[in-house]
């Protein structure tokens, strides 16, 4: 799985609660809760992160063929994944060679269709390549491409089925939203990385949007505030290797489509402006975004940490 854009449609209050709830007329079931509680609001609490094991089936049941469904392939094609890609390039693959001399295996959680790993495992046929992807769809179009590759499909627990300190790099772009246990799957991936492996990821930092109203991608995406996922890493016994970079400013986005398109601007100048837009929105990083002036903060924000090498 990977995420869709990283910010939401207006939101709106006093809605009737109730724990869980079937959105409007032709809208998916959703796990998210209705009553949103304040310590999700600021970003310290993450809705589906403390599921009972029904919960957990039953979110996984709703976004297993979710985002394969909704993104009909366009995310293999859109310029603005393809900018994601770039980020990711220049912001964590440019780092592998720094993870010890003898890596070789790596782990993608919610690869998708592969594409966000085609370069890198182009440049190194000779790593072992996992993919832990949910949906059987993509699952089939990733054992077509690399026959090779051990391709997982995972537990509902969070559970990884791979051997402690067994990869040298985990990557989850924008996957880890989509997902309900986080916590329990950075703390297995702190588990199975090698000392001085990676761990590089790319994540939303907002709700996406009021999710009390039909989602815009998947019944149950919603990002994790960054000092939340900084704080999962830790507890998983994983450093932050660089200072979070906020990036993927959709308005950005948002703008080129509606102006001069991508084929007018590079990657690389647009991953500059978008460098700064980003940098100057981080002080207005709200994670329940209900007031106009809150939506101008921070789209995402790119990860690289590290396994201790005492562990």
């Amino acid at each position: 799985m990977n995420g869709a854009s990283s910010t939401g449609k207006g939101m709106k209050r006093d809605l009737p609660r109730s724990p869980y709830t079937r959105g409007p007329a032709g809208n998916l079931e959703t796990s998210l809760p209705r009553e949103v509680s304040e310590g999700v609001r600021t970003g310290r609490v993450l809705a589906g992160d403390d599921f009972t094991d029904q919960q957990l089936s039953t979110w996984f049941s709703q976004e297993r063929e979710a985002f394969f469904q909704q993104d009909d392939g366009n995310s293999d094609v859109d310029p603005w994944y393809a900018y994601m890609r770039f980020v990711n390039e220049t912001l964590g693959f440019s780092r592998v060679s720094s993870v010890a001399a003898d890596a070789n295996s790596v782990l993608v959680i919610g690869p998708g269709s592969g594409i966000e790993i085609k370069t890198f495992a182009e440049r190194h046929p000779d790593w072992h390549l996992h993919l832990l992807e949910a949906s059987s769809n993509f699952r089939v179009a990733l054992k077509d491409r690399w026959p090779w590759a051990v391709v997982l499909e995972p537990a509902t627990s969070g559970d990884i089925g791979l051997k402690s300190d067994s990869q040298s790099l985990v990557c989850a772009f924008s996957v880890l939203h989509h997902i309900p246990n986080v916590s329990k799957v950075v703390k297995e991936v702190g588990r199975i990385l090698r000392p001085g492996g990676v761990f590089l990821v790319r994540e939303p930092c907002s709700s996406m949007g009021d999710w009390r109203f039909p989602r815009s991608a998947t019944p149950n995406e919603r990002g994790i505030g960054r000092d939340l996922l900084v704080a999962f890493a830790k507890r998983a016994g994983l450093e932050v290797d660089t200072k979070p970079v906020p990036i993927l400013f959709e308005p950005l986005n948002k703008a080129l489509r509606c102006s001069i398109g991508y084929s007018a601007i590079s990657f690389s100048l647009l991953y500059r402006v978008d460098r700064v837009v980003s940098w100057f929105a981080a002080f207005n990083d709200y994670y329940w975004r209900d007031s106009w002036y809150k939506k101008f903060g921070p789209s995402s924000y790119f990860y690289v940490f590290r396994k201790s090498q005492f562990c």
